[in-house]
């Protein structure tokens, strides 16, 4: 692999982790606060969408179809903390000017989310594989992330439609 595939390749995981919590945090509000009923109803639309689109993209039987959908959504309870933290880092980042000190703190976490991230990622697909055949989840990864290209481009529209 070269280095332009490797950078490539960086700025895809970089992307799909601003993109992710956008994925599956739609209209969030900060999380001390209740969802309100759209809110909710939006998230279970989603859900219902991603369940979709992977059992047809990884061909899964209605009973694999449910076990992916009750198996990541578990896995999303334990990664949306993380991702807020991240999130919340970034934006906190952003606003202020960081000493090197602070930097290097906050890079130091990052490192460690990211690799909690990866552990509930590998916990996740080990699960995955007790209930569905490796033959259909060897293309997860890549339908994880065209689902996540189509709902953020959706977004998108969506957004500039109500302007």
């Amino acid at each position: 692999m070269d280095t332009t595939d490797m950078m490539t390749r960086h700025n895809l995981y970089r992307f799909l982790l601003v993109a992710l919590p956008l994925l599956l945090l739609p209209g969030m509000v900060l999380a001390q606060q209740p969802r309100s009923e759209t809110d909710k109803c939006g998230r279970e639309e989603l859900l219902k969408q991603r369940k979709e689109f992977f059992a047809q993209e990884l061909e899964l039987t209605a009973d694999e179809a449910t076990y992916l959908d009750r198996t990541l959504r578990e896995a999303d309870k334990k990664r949306i903390p993380l991702w807020r933290e991240l999130r919340e880092q970034y934006e906190a980042t952003r606003s202020e000017s960081l000493s090197e000190k602070q930097a290097t703190k906050w890079l130091e976490r990052e490192q460690q989310l990211k690799s909690q991230l990866a552990e509930i990622d590998d916990q996740t697909m080990t699960e995955l594989r007790k209930q569905i055949p490796a033959r259909k989840l060897v293309n997860y990864q890549q339908v994880q992330r065209e689902f996540a290209r189509k709902y953020v481009k959706r977004s998108q529209l969506q957004r500039t439609d109500r302007k």
